[in-house]
């Protein structure tokens, strides 16, 4: 028999950027370096209203209308799409599941809760003819994961530890709540503040930036959860003023916060991007390295949590899952397989040289 858990109370107020540096995915070894960070409580259970509680929370900016539900059942929590939808659709969909899944992550972040995947393949599962399983997820208390804390603010440590980049280093503590934050998030936001070199890099941080915890032993935390660890299934690029650029986050075999430059645009397409988007010069891009759904959900994963951060700076943005001819635009830009955009306007600023090269 398992008592009922308490939740820490500070979980409401636990802001955006904490929420991202503590995310973690939990088990049952009882040892966090064997393999995910978390540890589920053995000895406590959350109740049909926490759970309920929880789930009503899941909100995400939507970007198609078809049906996407998210279905709870004793402690485990399915993400369903519609099943019917085809093509640059059932794309978008994946994606659309994928911010849904980071929402639950988050959200189990800043209420001390763990949550630990339940994989049903690279492309999820048909359950009928109208509706596919992406992922399931188990929720259950967790122990404190970070010195007897639920939070942490600090970068990685240990053996592999935080090695300064040429974008500035990330706040990992802010002022606006995780949760209040997600029930506010839009496709398109028009804050008070201008997008700044310290803004972007926390944007590009909250995308897939390095966290404090370990999976299998390794310095491999991050903002996203990843399959199996697999660090390359999805990429985050940055174009402005013509340059295109690649978020780096380990060099060196050690996380970092780098943008390493890969060539510059030609001015035709530039101008065509500018054009369909009059009032940003700074566009951040979304891609996949693979053919399979994992990689779709790893994008929507990025894209909740940069305008998560976008919302919790006031910031100005516009975030887009692409259509074929935008795909082919950034493809004409050297963005193989691009899946979504933002797109925000900044003052000018260029970053330091990459020390190294991909």
């Amino acid at each position: 028999m398992r008592t009922v858990a308490e939740l820490p109370p500070g979980g409401p107020l636990v802001s955006v950027e904490t929420a991202l540096n503590s995310r973690c995915t939990s088990d049952d070894n009882g040892t966090p370096e064997i393999f995910h960070w978390g540890m589920f409580d053995k000895d406590r259970k959350l109740s049909p209203e926490q759970i309920r509680n929880v789930t009503n929370l899941i909100r995400i900016p939507r970007f198609t209308r078809h049906h996407l539900p998210v279905r709870p059942r004793d402690n485990e929590i399915t993400f369903i799409i519609d099943n019917r939808a085809s093509g640059l659709r059932r794309e978008w969909l994946m994606v659309e599941s994928g911010m849904q899944q980071q929402a639950l992550g988050l959200i189990c972040s800043a209420l001390g809760i763990g949550m630990v995947f339940r994989n049903l393949g690279r492309e999820g599962t048909g359950i009928s003819d109208t509706e596919h399983a992406t992922v399931s997820i188990r929720l259950d208390p967790m122990k404190p994961a970070y010195g007897g804390d639920f939070w942490t603010r600090l970068p990685p440590a240990g053996t592999r530890p935080w090695v300064r980049g040429n974008l500035p280093d990330p706040e990992r503590k802010g002022e606006k709540p995780l949760i209040t934050s997600m029930k506010s998030l839009t496709v398109r936001g028009r804050g008070a503040e201008r997008l700044t070199e310290r803004s972007l890099s926390q944007l590009l941080w909250a995308a897939r930036g390095r966290t404090p915890h370990l999976y299998k032993s390794r310095a491999w935390g991050m903002t996203i959860p990843t399959w199996a660890g697999k660090q390359g299934i999805s990429d985050l690029f940055l174009i402005s003023d013509r340059r295109v650029s690649k978020y780096v986050n380990w060099k060196g075999n050690r996380p970092t916060h780098s943008l390493d430059t890969l060539g510059e645009t030609d001015r035709r397409p530039h101008d065509r991007l500018r054009n369909e988007f009059a009032f940003a010069n700074t566009f951040i891009v979304l891609g996949k390295n693979e053919a399979f759904a994992r990689a779709l959900w790893e994008t929507g994963y990025q894209l909740l949590n940069i305008l998560l951060q976008a919302h919790a700076l006031d910031l100005s943005w516009e975030a887009v899952l692409l259509n074929e001819t935008q795909k082919t635009l950034f493809c004409n830009m050297g963005i193989n397989s691009p899946v979504a955009l933002v797109a925000m306007r900044r003052e000018k600023w260029k970053p330091e040289k990459s020390s190294g090269h991909l």
